[in-house]
Parts: C-alpha cells; sequence; structure tokens
C-alpha cells in the first residue's frame, strides 16, 4: 500500500484454483503476523520463509503420497522427508521441468529454520491441536547478536528441528571480518571506478547499513553537523521512483548513528557525493535519491550488488600491488580476498566488530 509516497507492505500466502482461476487468503498466512516475525522485512519474510512455506504446503497437500488431509497430522518426519527432496531440488520433478541445482549449505540452513519456526507457530497457535508434535521437540541455542544501539545480546534461537543431508556444495567463504586497510582501499578504488558507490559502501562500512537501506537513501534522510554528528533517518520506506519499483527495503525502523571515529571521513565524502551528482546532472532527480543508475533513476538493491561485485577485481589488484611493494598487511587481505568473497554484508561485519572491539562496556 502506498500512502503519502510511503509503503506498508503485507504478505498473504493465496491458495489458487488452476481450473477455474478463483483465489482465497489461506490461513497460513497468519504465520507471518505473529509477534516473532513482525520484526522481520517484507523482503526477508518473503525469500526466508514464504518460498519454503508455499513449496512446503503444496508439497503435503498436493504432491505427497499420501497426501496429508490435515495439518494436525503433521509429523517431523514429514518436514524431513520435504526439506531432503528439496536440497536435491526433487520437488514437484515432471518431464518438462528443468533439473535445480543443489541448494547451498547456507540456503538449506535458512530452510530449516523457516520450517522449525513453522512447527512452532502452529504447535502454540489454539487453532490447531498438533497430534504428533510435543513441546519439547523445540529447543533454543545460544547466539549473540549486536543491535543499532551498540550493544551484544543473547539472542536464544531456536535450532532446527530436522535432519537434513548437507551436500557441501563447493563454494567460496564470505568474508565476516574485513580489516580498515581492506575497506579503505575499497573506497578509493570506488572513488575512481564507480564514484557513485563510494559513499554507499561507507554508509554500510561506518554506520551498518544494510544493502537494501542504502538504495533507500535520498537527501531528507541526511542529518549533519559537519564532523559533529551524521545520523540517518530509515523510519519510514519511501518511493524513489516513477515507475513503482521498489529501491529497497528498510528492516529495522530507526535512527541509525554513524560511529564517532569515522565522522570527519564519511563527511567528506558525503560533499564529495553531492559535488558528483551536481557535475553529473544527478542532483535533479525529484524524489532526492542519493544513488542512481545508468537509467537516470534510483539505484536498487541488484544493481548496486552487480555494480560492487565487478569492483572486488579491481581491489585484489590494488592489494596485490601493495602486497609487491612489501606491505605485508595488504599480502594477508590480498590472499583473504583470492579464497574467499567479499559482499555487501561483509561491509556490516566491519562495522559490527570494530564498534564490538571498541566498546567493551557494552558487551
Amino acid at each position: 500500500v502506498i500512502k503519502n509516497g510511503m509503503l506498508k507492505n503485507y504478505n498473504f500466502i493465496v491458495l489458487y484454483n488452476e481450473k477455474t482461476f478463483d483465489m482465497i487468503v489461506s490461513e497460513f498466512t497468519d504465520f507471518f503476523l505473529h509477534k516473532e516475525r513482525l520484526n522481520n522485512s517484507i523482503h526477508t519474510n518473503k525469500n526466508n520463509y514464504g518460498t519454503i512455506l508455499i513449496l512446503f504446503l503444496n508439497y503435503i497437500f498436493y504432491d505427497r503420497i499420501p497426501k496429508l488431509k490435515n495439518i494436525e497430522e503433521l509429523t517431523i518426519e514429514i518436514g524431513n522427508e520435504f526439506l531432503n527432496k528439496y536440497v536435491y531440488g526433487d520437488l514437484q520433478q515432471k518431464s518438462n521441468s528443468r533439473k535445480m541445482v543443489v541448494k547451498s549449505d547456507e540456503v538449506i540452513e535458512k530452510a530449516e529454520i523457516a520450517l522449525s519456526r513453522f512447527y512452532k507457530w502452529l504447535f502454540y497457535n489454539t487453532n490447531y491441536k498438533m497430534k504428533f508434535i510435543k513441546k519439547n521437540d523445540f529447543v533454543y541455542k545460544d547466539s549473540f547478536r549486536f543491535n543499532i544501539n551498540h550493544k551484544i545480546f543473547r539472542d536464544t534461537g531456536l535450532k532446527s528441528l530436522f535432519t537434513v543431508e548437507h551436500p557441501h556444495k563447493p563454494s567460496l567463504q564470505k568474508i565476516e571480518s574485513p580489516d580498515e586497510l581492506m575497506i579503505y582501499v575499497l573506497l578509493e578504488v570506488s572513488k575512481q571506478f564507480d564514484p557513485m558507490l563510494t559513499l554507499a559502501i561507507a554508509l554500510q562500512s561506518f554506520g551498518g547499513l544494510r544493502r537494501g537501506e542504502v538504495c533507500q537513501m535520498c537527501r531528507e534522510r541526511i542529518s549533519r553537523r559537519q564532523v559533529i554528528s551524521f545520523s540517518v533517518d530509515l523510519r519510514q520506506e519511501y518511493m524513489l521512483r516513477s515507475d513503482g519499483i521498489r529501491t529497497g527495503n528498510i528492516k529495522i525502523p530507526r535512527i541509525q548513528i554513524i560511529y564517532e571515529a569515522f565522522l570527519p571521513y564519511i563527511s567528506k565524502i558525503y560533499q564529495q557525493h553531492l559535488k558528483f551528482l551536481q557535475i553529473n546532472g544527478f542532483d535533479k532527480n525529484p524524489y532526492g535519491a542519493l544513488f542512481i543508475g545508468k537509467n537516470n533513476k534510483a539505484l536498487t538493491t541488484n544493481s548496486y550488488g552487480s555494480r560492487f561485485n565487478r569492483l572486488i577485481p579491481k581491489l585484489i589488484e590494488r592489494l596485490g600491488v601493495m602486497a609487491n611493494s612489501g606491505d605485508v598487511n595488504a599480502a594477508i587481505n590480498f590472499e583473504m580476498l583470492t579464497k574467499n568473497k567479499m559482499t555487501t554484508h561483509s561491509l556490516r561485519y566491519f562495522f559490527t566488530e570494530y564498534v564490538a572491539q571498541r566498546e567493551p562496556s557494552h558487551i
């Protein structure tokens, strides 16, 4: 729903009759509305939960032999059966269907947690009397997460209920601890090869913004007092394009403060960015968008990710030159990048670790 230029999004699971084309909202849509899901973005709910739930519901009620007659007859074994088929793309295999690739461990883990939380919701929902699921099936594990107020807190995450085969598809491990040298060299590389992204990289690295939040950036979100303070208003999601395409999403509404150690540098980058927009005629954007794509419209998360990925070979090359000149730290970073994958989310890892190391009183 778009109201006064701001967005409010809802997810629905719809039961669709392919013969009559009738549609009704499924009772399982309520899963998206219960209290544990409200803090998730529309994007997370759709991709991390909705996709799996739709596959799962179609499997148990229509594709499985025998079909499930009532959700209350659901068992953990059926969940295992579904997930192990999902891993290898064996769901709904037809003669004209394209064989799906084996899922990565990360995708499998997300599917396990999504289905585990759905089982938990069913168990505690008073509308259902689950016959084969018990309270002691649910076990929690302790983990630590970093919140927006620079504090470490304990998160009791739900363990997977299932036993799923992980094929361990070969893939590069994501970098979760880039150091300052890697970040600053990346910023310099961006200035040379794609200056539109420099401020975006800085906001992620020095403020912990997500990729979708970066692509929601417009002028009115920025509050700055020279090198004294720099904050980003992320309390509402805006429509930044006339074609209705969503540029990004805000997962946790908040006002995000740039960490004080980075204030002089990000203030300088911000001024350079405004000048760059002016010189290239991008400062006339009617929505005040700060990141513009090649079509002169606000940059989307997919475009940002693609352009970011094209900077990484340049980053590796630059670090290689520095390493050949005797820079030991550059050599370490060069080796790390050749064996691991640098992503936009790595920038948030840098912010989290940097602040946590310097704020011991909050740990």
